[in-house]
């Protein structure tokens, strides 16, 4: 989720590593409950292919600016944004994929950024984004993590100066730490112990934000909320945090967003209103 003009573009990357490029007006406009279009109807994707992260780029372009990509199995990789200036509508190669991995998670950087790696084991590991060199759009990409079995990557945040690390469970517990929590270390190793998931559940997602920001979480059933980040209890790592989301055993946190704070508008549809706290 996040916020563009009718004329930036955006990138689609998908799980097989390729990138679709088209600008936002292409994309039809829709009320915040509409189904909208199905991506197929947008990209020509395969069979087996799937969109898993989404990058908005100005319409000037972001002039020395990096996308750093990371896999599944923890392969990371930086590629300058100029690399994919194209009109091509079939698509380009993003990352070269192994047949076991797939992309899902691509960030936007200066060059100069620390980042944040975790699993959904509950692992993470920080390192600057320097130690990945800058590669062509052919290439595979190096080691950002080492998995242990069965684990994989659920997200990647860039730091910032000030900010938090979010972290979220399956089961709607909700923590942030300081980032002081997160030791620089050298990237391809193991990381460090950022949730203990026997107790609490897998971790759904991570994210750098500032108190100041809102939190919007979704579930795998489609279910939508919006929190203030402030709410949340600031707790060191590894521990539980608090419920940000109450979650029946039948579904499950699927991914956050932040989003600037927005104070809560006066009620103007009572029904949809309802609805929407009944859920």
């Amino acid at each position: 989720m996040f916020v563009a003009g009718t004329h930036d573009y955006v990138l689609f990357f998908t799980n097989l590593g390729k990138v679709y490029r088209m600008k936002c007006y292409m994309i039809p406009e829709g009320s915040r409950t509409a189904k909208g279009m199905n991506i197929n109807n947008l990209l020509p994707l395969s069979q087996n292919e799937k969109v898993t992260s989404m990058i908005r780029m100005p319409e000037e372009g972001d002039e020395g600016m990096y996308l750093v990509m990371i896999t599944k199995k923890g392969i990371i990789k930086r590629t300058a944004t100029k690399e994919f200036n194209t009109t091509r509508k079939g698509g380009l190669i993003a990352i070269l994929i192994d047949e076991d991995d797939e992309l899902v998670w691509v960030r936007l950087t200066d060059g100069h950024n620390q980042l944040l790696v975790a699993t959904r084991n509950g692992m993470a590991i920080r390192f600057d984004e320097n130690e990945v060199r800058n590669m062509g759009r052919s290439s595979r990409g190096v080691k950002a993590i080492t998995l242990r079995g069965g684990d994989s990557v659920i997200g990647m945040s860039i730091l910032r100066e000030d900010a938090y690390i979010l972290t979220v469970s399956e089961k709607g517990y909700g923590r942030l730490s300081p980032q002081s929590d997160y030791r620089i270390q050298s990237r391809g190793g193991f990381g460090i112990i950022n949730y203990h998931t026997g107790k609490f559940g897998k971790v759904a997602a991570i994210k750098a934000v500032d108190l100041e920001d809102d939190i919007i979480l979704i579930s795998d059933s489609g279910v939508i909320i919006r929190i203030e980040a402030s709410s949340i209890r600031i707790c060191a790592r590894p521990s539980k945090g608090v419920i940000v989301m109450k979650m029946d055993d039948n579904s499950k946190v699927a991914t956050i967003s932040r989003a600037p704070h927005e104070e809560e508008a006066a009620d103007t549809d009572s029904e949809t209103d309802d609805e929407d706290e009944e859920i």
